[in-house]
């Protein structure tokens, strides 16, 4: 199998169909190049299994790669950041730092108003999982925001949460 080449920015292409990681009797998994710039390659993966299906997207941008991966998924756990927090950085941080920092953040993760709308809902996720939560401290209210325009169940993640699949 060839992978994708990505090009000089971190930028991946967009993929006619995931890329086949692995498979035996009962799982099969697939992988799709994410959008987490500059860092690259970074990937999204995919577990299918007779009882169900779980798409995790790893460290990303709103990328239409993952979403095309997580089709119909029976989870999806998806990390976000809180965009109020990324701009109160800049009240503590000198503006030479702040501005580079921010801009990294905001090109290279899924925000609280993205992840639901813009990624899980297209997807047809029926459960989206928030993982990767930045802050880690924020209220759980406000990371209930990312259920507007979602219709599907919307669970915020915990340290060593375990949830059915099927």
């Amino acid at each position: 199998m060839v992978w994708p080449s990505i090009g000089p920015a971190g930028v991946p292409p967009r993929l006619e169909a995931p890329l086949d990681v692995w498979t035996d009797g009962d799982v099969r998994v697939t992988a799709t190049l994410v959008d987490h710039r500059p860092t690259a390659p970074s990937y999204g993966f995919r577990f299918d299994t007779p009882d169900g299906s779980i798409t995790v997207s790893g460290d990303t941008t709103v990328s239409q790669n993952l979403i095309d991966l997580a089709r119909g998924t029976d989870y999806l756990v998806h990390e976000v950041i809180d965009l109020a927090w990324v701009e109160s950085l800049g009240s503590v941080l000198p503006k030479e730092f702040f501005e580079p920092l921010k801009q990294h953040l905001i090109e290279s993760h899924t925000t609280i108003e993205q992840v639901g709308r813009d990624v899980a809902e297209p997807a047809g996720a029926k459960n989206l999982v928030l993982t990767h939560l930045l802050p880690e401290n924020n209220p759980k209210g406000r990371w209930q925001q990312a259920r507007r325009g979602y219709s599907g169940r919307l669970i915020v993640g915990e340290d060593l949460m375990e949830l059915s699949v099927g």
